[in-house]
């Protein structure tokens, strides 16, 4: 049997036993430091840490009073159309006249004041009883001014009550560029829309494709936040702000703060 020449040179030194046996060197211990370090700060962390969960939704610019269709209450021949998209239309203006199956010429009038969006009637058109006429964006409603209409799913709308925080992007100020415009809910609607109730607040069936997905969403009203600093006329994420007033009916969507909860929380599902 052969033996190491270090096991036998231990094997004469019997005295050294009684020393101090080393488990790990310095630097080891050094590592075990560190990861005990990072443990504990990660752990400090997820208990102390608050991350905003949001949900996000798309919306449009407009009035608090939405757009509305003007629809014929006759039967018969458009003879004339009165009005363009973008004009401005008062209560009891003529958008249209029409010539009944008598012969007798009969005017439409729009019930509300606000903005033509819309206009698909066309001279020589045969139109019945709750044809759409023109499409008008109201603005007579009392505090009338710019906000943002957005629809939330009914499932992701139950944690959301007035005064969260709203981040929008705008279809018109791409967010690398400008950031986002910032806002605040104002009201979050008790009931989820119909599809007619949604093509009615967003004037028509074919504008209401874009917010419809398979559920009814509720309506939350976003108040812009004013800056008169800013060109837009509104408050936004970046000091570089859109050069030009907002428009109405722009797309945006929003990133709504439902609430915070620590990494923990989130983790575990809570």
């Amino acid at each position: 049997m052969k033996f190491r020449y270090q096991a036998l040179q231990r094997r004469r030194e019997p005295d050294e036993l009684d020393a101090a046996v080393m488990l790990a060197a310095p630097r080891g211990w050094i590592a075990v430091f560190v990861v005990l370090i990072v443990m504990a700060g990660a752990i400090g962390w997820s208990l102390i840490a608050r991350l905003d969960v949001t949900v996000d939704a798309p919306g449009v610019l407009t009035h608090p009073g939405g757009t509305s269709q003007v629809q014929s209450p006759y039967t018969g021949m458009a003879k004339e159309l009165l009005v363009r998209p973008a004009e401005e239309v008062e209560a009891g203006q003529a958008i249209a006249r029409l010539t009944d199956p008598s012969g007798e010429v009969r005017t439409i009038t729009s019930p509300f004041t606000g903005k033509v969006i819309s206009a698909p009637l066309s001279t020589g058109q045969f139109v019945r009883t709750g044809t759409t006429v023109a499409t008008v964006e109201r603005t007579d409603l009392p505090e009338d001014r710019l906000v943002a209409l957005v629809f939330v799913p009914a499932d992701r709308a139950a944690l959301l009550v007035p005064g969260r925080p709203v981040d929008l992007s705008v279809s018109t100020a791409p967010p690398a560029a400008y950031g986002l415009l910032r806002g605040r809910v104002t009201s979050v609607a008790p009931y989820p829309l119909t599809r007619e109730g949604l093509a009615a607040v967003v004037g028509g069936d074919l504008a209401a494709e874009d917010f419809y997905h398979g559920e009814a969403p509720r309506l939350v009203t976003v108040d812009l936040i004013p800056d008169a600093a800013s060109a837009s006329g509104y408050s936004w994420s970046s000091a570089r702000t859109p050069p030009v007033r907002l428009r109405s009916q722009t797309a945006v969507t929003a990133s709504i703060e439902l609430r915070s909860q620590s990494p923990l929380d989130l983790v575990l599902g809570r």
